[in-house]
């Protein structure tokens, strides 16, 4: 895996198990080297909907919905949420700090800092909605400047051949 040429990363951990957070700067800090310069972090808690303060409703879960009332099984044991946001700004931190970016030309970090639940799309809108605000910008800038970053294979143009053989 490998993050060549990234406008943008997401580093996800789950916010219930905090080994999850100590191993998202183990594993993944070291994929980022191959970003652009100028690439955007976020730093994503999720599985808020599995923690018992229960603020991980989507949108459309309601109060008493039949959504919420037969949506599982089950009943889904919640659990004192592990990882703190300021956990995650503090990664954030970290990443901008092994970077070697300075602080004041990058996003906040409360900013860049989210936590959401996949399971009910709890905040996983204003997640990409922010990235893509940001992106967008970054990407122009990019294209206005210089080359694609990419190649166009039906370019290519066979090379002129020349003798083979020791002497020419």
């Amino acid at each position: 895996m490998y993050c060549r040429g990234a406008a943008a990363i997401i580093l996800t951990y789950d916010v219930n198990h905090a080994q999850s957070l100590v191993e998202l700067e183990d594993r993944f800090l070291g994929l980022t080297d191959t970003a652009s310069a100028d690439c955007l972090f976020a730093v994503v808690g999720n599985k808020v909907d599995l923690t018992e303060a229960g603020t991980a409703k989507g949108p459309e879960q309601e109060e008493g919905s039949p959504a919420e009332a037969g949506s599982s099984c089950v009943p889904s044991a919640r659990v004192p949420k592990q990882v703190k946001p300021e956990d995650a700004v503090a990664l954030y931190k970290k990443i901008l700090k092994y970077k070697m970016l300075d602080e004041k030309d990058m996003p906040a970090a409360e900013k860049m800092c989210f936590e959401t639940s996949a399971k009910t799309g709890y905040n996983v809108d204003h997640l990409f909605e922010t990235l893509f605000d940001m992106v967008v910008p970054v990407i122009v800038r990019q294209r206005a400047q210089g080359l694609p970053q990419t190649v166009d294979i039906r370019d290519f143009k066979q090379p002129k051949q020349t003798k083979s053989g020791c002497c020419t």
